[in-house]
């Protein structure tokens, strides 16, 4: 009985010594090594204009390899190539699906130009990106692959030049990257993160993290938020304005060592209403969104 209470009060203390552990989370992706990204968002779109009702589905997606070219225990230079972009939308009985793999050369596909585009970026430990950079002889290939007439080259790079901008992009890599704790932190700690997103209407999220567990080197994090869209954007050449607000909740692992983001999940909701051309629009979005990352062997 006696070593039963001993072996008792020994597997409480090595618990409790556990929980206090602190854990550095942060971008440590080690130079020379390459990654895959899969980044996904599934999302359900409700809009009433004038009583009208439009039900819109899409899927949107992006892969990416991430080759680890230089740095240090700050940052890293990282080399950003995409491997595929894709999209499906449905509504009103009409579906439109682009994707940059479509072996299809008879359609016109503007996706297809961004296959093996890349920009270089400098990525800081909490995920911040400092810089990007090659942004601009990427959408000259990008335009070089879609036309060989000069005058369409130059209308295209200043069309994608629209959402291909260092500013746009570097938003983009944050809202998804950005997750990483300023200091150590132990099982039960949490930690807020506060991004901004403008790809097509203004989105900030402000996001708190929490550490659950750790397991064989991966650290478990539950994800709760808040979203916020309040501002002036424009699409397809209409001036809009948007007051919606929102959740994001969901889960992450990432691997202790490297900092990679292995698994994401992540369940947005947003509502609220949109104005454009003096008309009201009721908004509803539910969303999915999904990364998984993995090393290349």
């Amino acid at each position: 009985m006696k070593s039963v209470k001993i072996f008792t009060i020994f597997f409480c203390l090595s618990l409790s010594a556990f929980a206090q552990k602190t854990f550095v989370l942060k971008q440590n992706l080690p130079i020379g090594k390459k990654y895959t990204f899969s980044m996904v968002s599934d999302q359900i779109i409700n809009q009433e204009i004038a009583g009208q009702k439009i039900n819109l589905n899409q899927s949107i997606g992006t892969d990416y390899t991430f080759d680890i070219r230089n740095g240090d225990n700050l940052s890293k230079d990282i080399d950003v190539v995409y491997n595929r972009i894709f999209m499906k939308s449905s509504a009103m009985g009409n579906t439109m699906t682009m994707d940059s793999n479509d072996p299809d050369t008879t359609k016109q596909n503007p996706f297809r130009g961004i296959k093996g585009a890349s920009f270089r970026m400098v990525m800081e430990p909490n995920g911040t990106i400092k810089s990007l950079t090659g942004i601009d002889a990427m959408l000259t290939s990008m335009t070089s692959k879609m036309s060989k007439d000069s005058a369409v080259i130059s209308t295209l790079k200043a069309s994608l030049a629209k959402q291909f901008n260092s500013e746009g992009m570097k938003q983009t890599m944050e809202s998804s990257l950005k997750i990483y704790p300023d200091k150590p932190v132990k099982i039960g700690d949490s930690w807020t993160v506060d991004t901004k997103m403008q790809m097509t209407m203004p989105i900030e999220t402000i996001t708190k993290y929490t550490l659950k567990d750790v397991k064989n080197g991966i650290a478990f994090l539950s994800i709760s938020g808040t979203l916020i869209s309040k501002g002036n954007f424009e699409t397809m050449g209409n001036k809009m304005q948007t007051d919606l607000t929102g959740t994001n909740n969901g889960d992450a692992e990432l691997e202790i060592k490297s900092g990679l983001i292995l698994n994401s999940h992540l369940r947005m909701e947003m509502a609220g209403t949109m104005t454009a051309m003096e008309q009201k629009i009721n908004f509803e979005l539910q969303g999915i969104n999904k990364i998984v990352g993995k090393e290349i062997q």
